[in-house]
């Protein structure tokens, strides 16, 4: 008799999406491509069980928003209105929850929907006070669901790929000693002038703080995860475009435990560029990052050795080894940028059931407090101490 093939289980992971505004194209495009490949993501063929992620609802305060998202990434459900994100949360249909809205709204969302039973993905930063953040981590344990917070470097892969360079050279390099970053990012709050064709980043009760709370957190928690601890910062802060409480220029020392010193130099400005650029030195090299916003590419990296040619490092490779590195080595970027591997990471965390995301809460709690003491800083001119990180 011939044997008949088992029907295998479908799980479906039917996603919400609060806030449609200009970061949530990121993400909603990113999805899209992990919905569509689902099937190699993962192995639908070895496995038992098909994991289907589907986009499934959209919310936000403005009907516009919504229907113009839904005309391009169309999604099963719409929610419109003042109350629309609460609604979503509430659908007992909706599995995980991306919290894409301006950061006042973030820590009301976030654990109205992990008391729900939801798994949370928040955009950074998460809420005002570090100290806020306390509450999520408290729900995201209580129920027992996976919680990841957008800090992009996380999920970038030159981060992961120099964390390794780091360690198999640090004979040949010797000791890291310097880093040089430069932040130059025109102003994010110039409504259709800018790309992020919004205004709420110049007003303190709905963005708390400038460039360091908005940008440069991203950074700073990217140094963090390759050399470790800080032991103090000493910040100089400017409000050149008269915002109340919303910093445009800043220049930074933040030392490592391990006696590096991170000289930050960040600035919003009215130029039409997004920049980032790196020089980290150790004793016999320096490596260079340069990040343009405004460009396809990722970055070009490049190294120095002594006296030997600089040479540029292969994003390929890199992107190789850091999904190798996140278990997950069958997997391609599909698309340039972050977003689809730090998306892909969340997922992933549900289907394996991983209640702690490997982006934690606590490491998002870390980089805020480093922060606020760059603020402390700066009101009181005198450098301040970190706290151990207590994850």
């Amino acid at each position: 008799m011939m044997e008949t093939k088992q029907k295998k289980e479908t799980r479906r992971i039917n996603i919400g999406i609060i806030g449609c505004g200009h970061i949530s194209q990121n993400h909603i495009f990113s999805l899209t491509l992990v919905e569509a490949n689902a099937r190699k993501i993962w192995k639908w063929k070895e496995s038992e069980i098909k994991i289907r992620p589907h986009l499934y609802a959209y919310a936000d305060i403005l009907e516009d928003a919504v229907k113009n998202m839904a005309k391009s990434f169309p999604i099963d459900k719409q929610f419109v209105g003042k109350n629309a994100g609460f609604e979503l949360i509430e659908d007992p249909d909706v599995h995980a929850v991306f919290i894409l809205t301006p950061t006042y709204l973030h820590k009301e969302f976030v654990l109205a929907a992990l008391n729900q039973g939801k798994h949370v993905f928040c955009e950074k930063p998460l809420c005002f006070p570090p100290s806020e953040i306390d509450a999520i981590i408290k729900a995201r344990d209580s129920n027992h669901v996976v919680f990841q917070p957008g800090l992009v470097m996380r999920s970038t892969s030159p981060i992961h790929y120099l964390q390794l360079l780091t360690e198999q050279n640090k004979v040949k390099w010797g000791k890291p000693m310097n880093i040089v970053f430069r932040d130059s990012q025109q102003k994010p709050y110039l409504g259709k002038l800018e790309v992020h064709n919004s205004t709420w980043r110049k007003d303190q009760t709905q963005a708390y703080s400038g460039i360091l709370f908005e940008h440069v957190i991203h950074d700073i928690d990217g140094m963090i995860s390759i050399f470790g601890e800080v032991e103090e910062v000493y910040a100089k802060i400017n409000y050149f475009a008269g915002h109340p409480g919303i910093e445009d220029s800043v220049a930074s020392i933040i030392t490592f435990k391990n006696g590096i010193n991170l000289s930050i130099s960040a600035m919003w400005n009215d130029l039409d560029y997004d920049c980032r650029y790196y020089e980290i030195y150790f004793e016999k090299a320096r490596i260079t990052i340069i990040s343009d916003g405004r460009s396809k590419k990722l970055a070009e990296i490049k190294l120095l050795y002594l006296d030997e040619a600089e040479i540029e490092l292969d994003l390929e490779k890199m992107d190789e080894y850091f999904f190798s590195k996140i278990g997950l080595p069958h997997v391609k970027a599909e698309v340039s940028g972050p977003y689809y591997a730090e998306d892909l990471r969340f997922i992933n965390a549900i289907v394996k059931n991983n209640i702690k995301s490997e982006i934690t809460a606590e490491s998002a709690k870390y980089a805020h407090e480093i922060i606020e003491a760059c603020y402390e800083s700066g009101r009181k001119g005198v450098p301040i101490k970190i706290q151990p990180f207590l994850n």
